[in-house]
């Protein structure tokens, strides 16, 4: 058993640090986006990135998930190969929808010297792109192959950077050279991985067969996606209808550090989906819950140490400017909001076995369409009361309910239990050192050295229990 966690762990680590660093691009450019643009540019920047987000789940309709399913029952080049092919013609059908489609769906007149057929050609390419990359990242932790990973994820950051930098330091160039760096990044991914193409696709291996059994099993993983993306996008949508753009930019300056949180959720999920899909016929509750009440804890630990720490983090200077641009930093205050929905949604990953093991993917739309229901109505009402305030809200009440719904759904199909001491126990102290933190009530700097010490002690402890 403790060979088992331990070696799990590991492996987590090792994809973790590749998974980071590629998501990590969004933080990285945040100094760039709020101290070179304006609010209403930032604002465009984050609303691009969400209808991306919302493109992606529609080109990828759960087929990540149906390749995880059905690769270790099937030799990898046919199952490669049939998803592929089967991706490149539904990524061609759909790109055709999309710019046919593009002039309700583009509305960047204010920010760029594109027009909308422009920039829904940028858009095909940077998701045709994103697509594919994605499927083959998924075959490259399939085939355990973590150095190509993480050379793919690094080339990605630093080729970010880079051009971002160029396009809207050097070049001046806004909105428009942030959609262009974007575009390249996702071409330059794709070749760096095309070697995985050339040696794995073998066009006669193609199954119709596997390709239905994998179409059906993903199926209800596209409503379940695009309800996830919906909970991920409606708060800054109907921040620019309810309030205005700017809000968006302040609100999303702060939801990126936030999220933070959802970065480690993933990067979890990396290894936490093989793992429990290979041990399906064991169904090993026990592992399940162990690693479950470490995570959970683990994300407790880094949540506080957040909610604690952003306003640092936005008044750090580097050459005389801030890291966070000044006129960003109200939207700070809802990073612990922010963080605590994540914390959720994380114990949600952990439930997720059941739908696998059990076969209850039939059961995934309607836990994200709670959960999404849950927040365009909060939203709806939040907002114009509370601002951005109240869209960070309608996100923590979406996470909770779709939660919610899944433990007590495991109650039939498969209960996985948490180590509740342990898990209060550092709720606890968190608790109490955000309320002195928050309230003044102490100095600033032994509080957060208490509650590092206390909360490092107890981890751990954790950790080393066989």
């Amino acid at each position: 058993m403790g060979i088992i966690k331990n070696n799990f762990w590991s492996i987590t680590a090792v994809y973790s640090v590749g998974f980071l660093s590629l998501r990590a691009i969004s933080f990285l450019l945040l100094p760039l986006y709020t101290n070179l643009l304006s609010t209403l540019e930032a604002g465009y920047v984050f609303i691009l990135y969400t209808i991306i987000a919302f493109l992606n789940t529609l080109y990828n309709h759960g087929m990540d998930s149906s390749l995880l399913k059905y690769f270790k029952d099937n030799n990898d080049s046919k199952i490669i190969t049939t998803s592929t092919i089967y991706s490149l013609i539904w990524g061609v059908l759909l790109s055709i929808l999309i710019y046919l489609f593009s002039k309700p769906l583009i509305y960047f007149d204010e920010v760029t010297h594109y027009s909308h057929q422009q920039i829904a050609l940028f858009l095909i390419g940077i998701l045709f792109c994103d697509m594919l990359s994605s499927r083959l990242m998924t075959v490259i932790r399939l085939l355990e192959k973590p150095i190509y990973f993480l050379v793919v994820s690094f080339a990605n950051v630093l080729l970010s950077i880079y051009l971002n930098v160029w396009f809207i330091y050097n070049l001046n160039m806004g909105f428009d050279g942030a959609l262009i760096a974007l575009f390249c990044v996702s071409i330059v991914q794709l070749l760096l991985l095309a070697p995985l193409l050339v040696t794995k696709i073998k066009i006669k291996l193609f199954d119709f067969k596997l390709l239905r059994l994998m179409v059906r099993f993903s199926l209800p993983f596209l409503p379940a996606s695009i309800f996830f993306i919906m909970i991920e996008m409606a708060d800054r949508i109907m921040l620019g209808w309810l309030s205005s753009v700017n809000d968006v930019g302040l609100y999303g300056a702060g939801y990126k550090i936030g999220a933070l949180i959802l970065l480690i959720v993933k990067a979890f999920n990396l290894n936490w989906q093989p793992f429990y899909l290979k041990r399906e016929n064991q169904n090993d509750v026990m592992a399940f819950e162990a690693i479950g009440t470490k995570f959970i804890i683990l994300l407790i630990f880094f949540s506080t140490l957040l909610s604690m720490l952003w306003p640092f983090l936005f008044q750090f200077q580097i050459n005389g400017n801030y890291i966070i641009g000044n006129e960003f930093w109200a939207g700070g205050n809802i990073i612990p909001i922010i963080a605590l929905s994540y914390i959720i949604y994380g114990v949600f990953i952990l439930q997720m076995p059941s739908i696998y093991i059990k076969e209850k993917q039939s059961w995934v739309p309607y836990f994200w369409g709670i959960g999404c229901i849950i927040n365009i109505l909060s939203n709806y009402i939040l907002i114009p009361i509370y601002g951005f305030y109240g869209a960070a809200l309608s996100t923590l009440f979406a996470y909770v309910s779709m939660t919610l719904f899944l433990v007590y759904k495991n109650m039939i199909w498969m209960q996985i239990k948490y180590n509740l001491k342990d898990i209060s126990y550092i709720s606890i102290i968190s608790m109490l050192a955000l309320y002195c933190y928050f309230n003044s009530i102490g100095n600033i700097v032994f509080i957060g050295l208490m509650y590092l010490f206390a909360s490092s002690f107890k981890i751990i402890n954790i950790f080393n229990k066989t």
